[in-house]
């Protein structure tokens, strides 16, 4: 019997807080080993989502506060390490269907709420762009595990991060993952195919709504298309128009020295190779309509959101 997108989500809620770590010269670590292999048990073994919260009762407890921007990077790096001990403790080799040859993890600060200009996570195989972080349900391109860390936001609501349980999709509608999905212009990630949004969208979608005004989460997430699970994101939007947002993001995903390795994935997905354009669609065209709008419909649908705190 499938479990439901919101039970999913509720079980894979870390509190960060309940793990004793030490805070030294401003920095936090060693990442505890059962912290660890929680993580490995959610998104490795389990059903492929994790949702760490709970940083700014960590911080609390070390008599620091996650609004201070230095004390809020901390907590920041502290979740990055997290993820990387998760990755270099997990064959990865078990979690992707062709061999990648992953050896490094990238991380990238981006701005999650204005346009970022000149992004790349791998400059050795991929041009710098314009990049937009508010995008359709899709999946990141040839990397089987990523972890994106949200908050604290300032004046701004929305930018709700949603987790899709496709794999279920697929099995349960006979879809094969080579023909859920499509190139995504003006990125190198690829998109859910419209007609299969709607469904997915309704019956196995949940919206992770915790406080991110007064707190920060990292939702890490098994992203192969042939087995994890897809993401969007709700629309940010500023809660006084009058004055500045900001929505802080920090990205983190599997790279690999070449760019064959990129080629070989999209190749065994029936995908050609992207010529991905370094500009994004202006807003109120199609192409930003149909790839960059947040899919605000589902939080209507489901009523109250899923929160770790």
């Amino acid at each position: 019997m499938s479990i439901s997108m919101k039970d999913l989500a509720q079980q894979a809620m870390v509190d960060i807080s309940d793990y004793e770590v030490e805070l030294v010269d401003g920095r936090f670590g060693p990442v505890p080993a059962d912290l660890t292999a929680r993580l490995e048990e959610l998104v490795a073994k389990g059903a492929g989502l994790a949702v760490c919260h709970g940083l700014s009762t960590l911080l609390a407890k070390h008599g620091k506060d996650i609004h201070d921007e230095a004390e809020a990077a901390a907590a920041r790096d502290y979740l990055e390490a997290i993820f990387r001990s998760f990755t270099a403790q997990t064959d990865l080799a078990k979690h992707t269907p062709l061999v990648m040859d992953y050896d490094q993890v990238a991380s990238m600060d981006v701005d999650g709420f204005n346009k970022n200009t000149s992004f790349t996570p791998n400059s050795d195989h991929t041009e710098s762009r314009e990049f937009l972080t508010t995008k359709c349900v899709h999946f990141d391109a040839a990397t089987t595990f990523i972890a994106n860390v949200y908050g604290p936001n300032t004046n701004i609501d929305g930018g709700r991060p949603i987790v899709c349980n496709t794999r279920e999709y697929c099995v349960r509608t006979g879809v094969a993952p080579a023909d859920l999905i499509e190139l995504m212009p003006h990125s190198y990630n690829v998109a859910v195919k419209q007609e299969h949004v709607q469904a997915i969208l309704a019956d196995h979608a949940v919206v992770v709504d915790c406080d991110l005004l007064n707190d920060m989460i990292m939702v890490v997430l098994n992203n192969e298309v042939d087995g994890g699970l897809a993401h969007a994101g709700s629309m940010p939007r500023l809660i006084d128009s009058d004055k500045p947002g900001k929505r802080p993001l920090r990205h983190m995903e599997l790279q690999f020295a070449d760019g064959q390795n990129l080629n070989n994935w999209y190749r065994h997905y029936r995908l050609d190779i992207p010529e991905v354009n370094v500009k994004v669609p202006e807003v109120h065209t199609s192409d930003h309509d149909r790839y960059h709008r947040g899919v605000d419909g589902v939080l209507a649908a489901q009523g109250p959101s899923v929160r770790g705190n």
